[in-house]
């Protein structure tokens, strides 16, 4: 299970088994057991075979599910991969103030092992180009700006860079930022990219993706879900890809070089942030952000 952290609410398994069996009691029958996973806004619990069940830990992976309640319905068949379908909205109580979701089970296994430990598939690079074209692909115009999905992380890259100004925290300590100050400063430097607003995913890493064998087929965890620059989008080329993946996937979505320096700078940024948040936590998320900073300062 993921180490709490503060503002977390408490998890325990009788809590879930209570939540299915007041809520879904044809469900009542099925083995419930806790998956360990690099995510780090939810806990996940096996509901038999075809079945989970995700619980935000805090009132803001809530808020990330709300907008998957509304987005994923929208966003099911338009994308080359699978999304998963919510098949229940649990209400809170009191013993658990958030709501929670019952979603279907995509069949795989999530990337992350395979990227640490390589090869990574050079289809992965057209699998996940498709994606990103697919998300931008959606008319927001279409869609009544009010409901239109708002996240942190869409924005200009100084707002993302600005989380690398000396925070601290209780178990990591400060931040030392240097390794990627100077890949901010040359992205910064280098202008702006196209501003149009797009559809933006905003969190693909590789526990966000399923693979059976080496076909990637499946995207989870909507919850970040927001409009803004594509260049944000382009954080998998450091944090899944290799070199060679990188060049293909950025050939195939025709990435000019100040979307490229964007996309590489919100790569490093997003994994310095999460080793050094959860490498002293032992969390499975930390390995990853560190790999990515290897990728991004490869290049």
């Amino acid at each position: 299970m993921p180490t709490l952290l503060d503002g977390d609410t408490p998890m325990t398994g009788g809590l879930v088994r209570s939540l299915v069996d007041s809520q879904c009691p044809q469900w009542r029958t099925l083995p419930l057991r806790p998956m360990t996973t690099s995510g780090t806004e939810h806990t996940t619990w096996r509901l038999g075979e075809e079945l989970v069940v995700r619980l935000p830990r805090n009132a803001e992976a809530e808020t990330g599910l709300r907008k998957e309640v509304d987005w994923l319905p929208r966003l099911r068949g338009r994308l080359p991969l699978e999304v998963p379908e919510v098949e229940h909205v649990g209400s809170a109580t009191e013993d658990y103030p958030h709501r929670w979701t019952v979603n279907h089970w995509i069949t795989g296994t999530d990337v992350s092992a395979r990227v640490l430990t390589g090869p990574v598939p050079a289809a992965w690079a057209d699998a996940l180009a498709a994606t990103l074209v697919a998300l931008r692909d959606v008319d927001l115009d279409r869609v009544p700006r009010d409901l239109w999905p708002v996240g942190s992380r869409g924005g200009h890259l100084r707002e993302r860079a600005a989380g690398l100004d000396q925070p601290d925290d209780a178990v990591s300590g400060p931040l030392d930022a240097t390794p990627v100050r100077a890949v901010v400063h040359d992205a910064l430097s280098a202008g702006t990219p196209d501003a149009t607003r797009v559809l933006l995913h905003a969190d693909l890493i590789p526990g966000n993706l399923v693979s059976r064998g080496d076909d990637l087929v499946g995207l989870l965890d909507f919850g970040t879900l927001t409009t803004g620059y594509a260049a944000t989008d382009l954080t998998p080329a450091w944090w899944v890809l290799d070199r060679p993946g990188r060049k293909r996937f950025r050939a195939l979505l025709e990435v000019d070089e100040v979307s490229w320096a964007w996309g590489r700078a919100c790569a490093a940024i997003q994994g310095r942030i999460a080793h050094w948040i959860y490498e002293p936590r032992g969390h499975a998320l930390a390995p990853l952000g560190a790999r990515a900073v290897t990728e991004v300062l490869a290049d």
